[in-house]
């Protein structure tokens, strides 16, 4: 087995264990992570997106995962329970949504990488190989990436919002 597609696959395994822990349970609220989060994900989505406005149908994909993981976001936030425990605030997210968002991002990821090992191309002119693993991506699989993107920048900033409310009502 390739050395490369080993270390992807460790990268995936672990990515996807993150990403299932923080969706079960409680998780204490860290506003520096979530800030960490929020300006990785908006620069990275920054680049999907001005990488598909060369493309009338991949930006409009772009628009239409932004959106999608916009609505998501607010959904998923209105579900989201807060809970202060020993001084230190929690949130619990909804599991299902989480599941989605992550779903959506590990097919896209399949679907990428079984494009690269079945020896054919996903998008035309791209050429075979690990050279179009560092492309940005094709028209709707780039779609798919950012409706991760825009549910965790949105998910979080409301989160924060949220959290800056509660410790104005429980200081007073």
């Amino acid at each position: 087995m390739n050395q490369h597609l080993i270390v992807i696959i460790i990268i995936i395994a672990l990515f996807l264990y993150r990403r299932v822990r923080r969706n079960i349970g409680w998780q204490l609220l860290k506003k520096k992570t979530m800030w960490f989060r929020i300006v990785l994900f908006l620069v990275i989505g920054l680049l999907f997106l001005m990488e598909g406005s060369l493309h009338l149908v991949s930006f409009l994909s772009d628009v239409v995962g932004i959106v999608a993981g916009g609505i998501l976001a607010f959904y998923s936030v209105n579900l989201t329970v807060l809970e202060e425990r020993e001084g230190r605030l929690y949130y619990r997210t909804n599991i299902w949504i989480g599941s989605i968002v992550t779903g959506i991002f590990l097919a896209r990821f399949i679907y990428r990488f079984y494009g690269i090992f079945s020896g054919g191309t996903i998008q035309q002119g791209q050429t075979n190989g690990w050279q179009s693993m560092y492309t940005f991506g094709n028209s709707w699989t780039t779609g798919l990436m950012l409706i991760m993107f825009a549910y965790y920048i949105i998910y979080y900033m409301i989160l924060l919002k949220k959290e800056k409310q509660w410790s104005k009502i429980n200081a007073n």
